[in-house]
C-alpha cells in the first residue's frame, strides 16, 4: 500500500538536482516579460473609450479590456516568478559574474568606458583639491 506522505530528504534532493536557468535565459525571460507587460498596457490604453459607442461595440471593448487586463496580470506574475528565480540563482551562486559571457568587443568597450570614468573622477578630485 503506497503512502501519500513525502520524504523531506527526497524532496530537497529533487529540488537541488533540478536544472537551473542560465543568466542569459533569465535576462531573456525578463526582456520578454517586460515587453509583454508594456504591450498589454498599451493595448488597454488603446481600448480606452474616448466617446460613447454603440451597445455591441461597448460589449466587445469590455471583453477585450478584460482579456488584456488578465494578460497584464499574468505578465506581472511572470515577473514576480522571475524575481524568485533570480533570488534562487543568487543564493546558489549560479548567476554569471561581472564580465562573464561578454564578448571581446564588448569587453574592450567596457574597459574603455571604465578608463574614461576613472579619468573624469580623477579630474574632479583634482579640481576639488584645488578649491
Amino acid at each position: 500500500m503506497a503512502s501519500n506522505s513525502f520524504e523531506p530528504k527526497a524532496l530537497a534532493a529533487a529540488i537541488m538536482d533540478a536544472p537551473r536557468p542560465t543568466s542569459n535565459a533569465l535576462l531573456e525571460r525578463a526582456t520578454v516579460s517586460i515587453g509583454q507587460l508594456l504591450n498589454r498596457f498599451e493595448n488597454i490604453i488603446a481600448l480606452a473609450p474616448m466617446k460613447p459607442n454603440a451597445r455591441n461595440t461597448t460589449a466587445v471593448e469590455t471583453y477585450e479590456l478584460e482579456v488584456e487586463a488578465a494578460a497584464l496580470v499574468r505578465a506581472g506574475e511572470d515577473l514576480l516568478s522571475l524575481t524568485r528565480s533570480l533570488k534562487e540563482a543568487w543564493l546558489f551562486g549560479e548567476l554569471r559574474k561581472i564580465g562573464e559571457g561578454v564578448g571581446t568587443t564588448e569587453k574592450s568597450k567596457l574597459n574603455e568606458d571604465i578608463r574614461v570614468v576613472e579619468e573624469l573622477a580623477l579630474k574632479a578630485m583634482r579640481r576639488e583639491e584645488r578649491s
